[in-house]
């Protein structure tokens, strides 16, 4: 992929649902690792938190904006949210069955919303958390856990949807988001636009109906068929697959991209 990025014919940027801690580990680190460098903008925490990251003498982030879910909610609604989602994954109707195994933090604040994932975040990406997280994904394709989960909230958490703008989305493969209405991942599309994109290409896998990339997908489903700037977004399914389409695309413009 760094390989592929590096022969792109046009920029690139990033729109990531997860917080910067785990992205330093998964994402930006890993970029510079692999000799890629270049510039582009990240937006994290599901879009609402923007850096400029600059390669080309380290993997240098600058912090150009962000939102806070705590602070937009105060102290006391904070706490509220966080105790009906602790309440929330300990009834017995949400319990996960074994062999499934629940390791590490299941709520995790991550500035601009927060993140819910059932079984947790292993320290270690090791094998063991792997099976475990892929026995999950089944467990839940299979009971619509999730969205039963996120379902049953969206009743707990009513007041503060209406109130607050309060917004849950399903996010990866074992979560779910719960951040603010304009604060997610169109707003990494919005902020290139203003600053002179004329057409933006978002590749998602949450493109669906509740998901985190869902916002982008109304954005360009919306957009007006007049307009001088074009914004499209298109669902892929891995990482391979988002490859494979910039190629078909033509965005790679070195051979053996």
């Amino acid at each position: 992929m760094v390989r592929l990025l590096c022969r792109l014919s046009v920029p690139f940027h990033v729109a990531a649902g997860s917080h910067l801690p785990l992205l330093q580990q998964q994402f930006f680190h890993p970029l510079f690792d692999f000799r890629f460098r270049g510039a582009f903008d990240a937006f994290v925490s599901n879009g609402a938190v923007h850096y400029r990251a600059d390669y080309r003498e380290g993997p240098n982030l600058r912090l150009v904006s962000e939102f806070d879910l705590r602070r937009h909610l105060g102290e006391t609604d904070y706490a509220f949210l966080i105790q009906v989602l602790l309440e929330t994954l300990d009834l017995p109707e949400f319990e996960t069955h074994l062999p499934l195994k629940v390791a590490g933090e299941r709520v995790v604040y991550r500035g601009s919303m927060v993140n819910c994932s059932p079984i947790g975040r292993a320290l270690q990406e090791l094998d063991e958390a792997q099976r475990n997280r892929a026995m999950f994904v089944e467990f839940d394709r299979a009971h619509h856990y999730r969205e039963r989960m996120m379902a049953y909230l969206k009743g707990r958490l009513a007041r503060l949807m209406e109130e607050r703008g309060l917004t849950i989305t399903l996010g990866g493969q074992t979560s779910f988001d719960i951040g603010v209405i304009g604060e997610d991942k169109a707003k990494a599309v919005k902020t290139l636009i203003a600053g002179g994109a004329q057409r933006v290409v978002f590749f998602g896998d949450a493109l669906f109906e509740g998901g985190n990339d869902r916002p982008i997908g109304v954005l360009a489903e919306s957009w007006p068929k007049d307009s001088a700037v074009c914004v499209e977004a298109i669902q892929v399914e891995s990482w391979l697959d988002t490859m494979a389409k910039l190629r078909e695309m033509g965005f790679v413009g070195l051979p053996n991209g």
